[in-house]
């Protein structure tokens, strides 16, 4: 049985660099480089979705969560986000097997699996969202 760690060693492993992967899309062909998340970006992506009263969801925003996490993912060479979160809708232009294959391989890299993001949105969709002024 291996030994159970301490809040020290945990904490030192916070602080390791960033995990990086390269690979080629499938369509056009490019090698694009992605970058690990630490838990705070992951939680901030999932409040994203989630609407400012705390209730519901944003429909735009979960409609370019995938496109949301690729920008959040994307890097380049030196470990640079390529893209700004206001860059999401270019995204959508993409040949989607190469979108598919960027949410994939960001989501399996950052630990996130689709059915986080569904049941974020299962959770949430239960409850209406309130726009009123009082709300």
């Amino acid at each position: 049985m291996s030994e159970i760690a301490s809040s020290e060693q945990l904490f030192a492993v916070a602080d390791r660099p960033r995990r990086f992967k390269e690979f080629p899309l499938p369509v056009s062909g490019l090698t694009v480089r992605i970058r690990s998340l630490r838990e705070d970006e992951v939680s901030d992506y999932q409040a994203e979705l989630v609407a400012k009263s705390g209730r519901g969801f944003q429909p735009a925003r979960l409609k370019d969560a995938n496109r949301r996490l690729i920008a959040l993912c994307l890097v380049d060479a030196a470990g640079n986000r390529l893209l700004a979160n206001g860059d999401t809708a270019k995204l959508a232009k993409l040949d989607y097997a190469d979108a598919g294959a960027l949410y994939d391989e960001c989501a399996g890299h950052a630990g996130i699996n689709r059915e986080d993001i569904e049941t974020i949105v299962k959770n949430s969709a239960e409850i209406p969202v309130d726009n009123s002024p009082s709300g």
